[in-house]
């Protein structure tokens, strides 16, 4: 079967936020994709509204079966799909890009900070970050990260990510690409957090 998420595999902030969930053996089964209309704007948790103005980003996943653990993931697709055989042997759908949200919604603002610092070390521990600098994008301060992925065996080449914390939420954002990819990733992900918006 194929599934955008296995191919995601530089998606470790999610992963690492699943291993925190009590009952994680069923959460394969919760994060199975399904069919989702592709609309410009999309309620993500109970804080933010996406509103994509970016035609060549499609969304593509949807998920709020995780809800009741403060968990919401989203991702979109540029491109259209090749088939790619990962490293467990599956095939799975490949595009040119892809844009994974991931927002965790916590009990209190220090452990959305100690989530987002987590989620942040594991990012510079796996990847060969290029950049680190801080900005804000429509009035939301964000971590913003550029960097490659080592080794061979990655479908992806190059990613940029943007870390941040809105009150008792922590959010990751990112962005990766095939290595052929012809676009500019910094602006479609600038062009995405400026159409973020966070309200309490």
């Amino acid at each position: 079967m194929r599934s955008t998420f296995k191919s995601a595999r530089c998606l470790f902030c999610l992963l690492c936020l699943l291993t925190t969930i009590p009952g994680c053996s069923s959460i394969p089964s919760a994060i199975e994709k399904e069919p989702v209309e592709n609309t410009a704007f999309l309620e993500v948790g109970r804080h933010l509204e996406v509103n994509n103005t970016d035609d060549s980003l499609i969304l593509y996943d949807y998920k709020e079966a995780l809800a009741g653990d403060g968990l919401y993931y989203a991702s979109w697709r540029i491109g259209d799909a090749i088939p790619y055989e990962n490293s467990d042997g599956d095939t799975v759908d490949l595009y040119d890009a892809q844009l994974y949200l991931l927002l965790g919604e916590f009990t209190s603002s220090e452990k959305a900070q100690d989530n987002r610092n987590e989620w942040l070390e594991k990012a510079r521990s796996h990847y060969e970050i290029s950049s680190e600098e801080e900005a804000a994008y429509n009035e939301q301060p964000y971590l913003m990260i550029t960097y490659t992925f080592p080794g061979e065996n990655h479908p992806y080449a190059r990613g940029v990510s943007a870390f941040g914390i809105y009150g008792n939420s922590a959010i990751c954002i990112e962005l990766t690409c095939q290595e052929d990819f012809a676009g500019d990733l910094q602006a479609v992900l600038t062009n995405f957090l400026e159409n973020c918006t966070y309200h309490e």
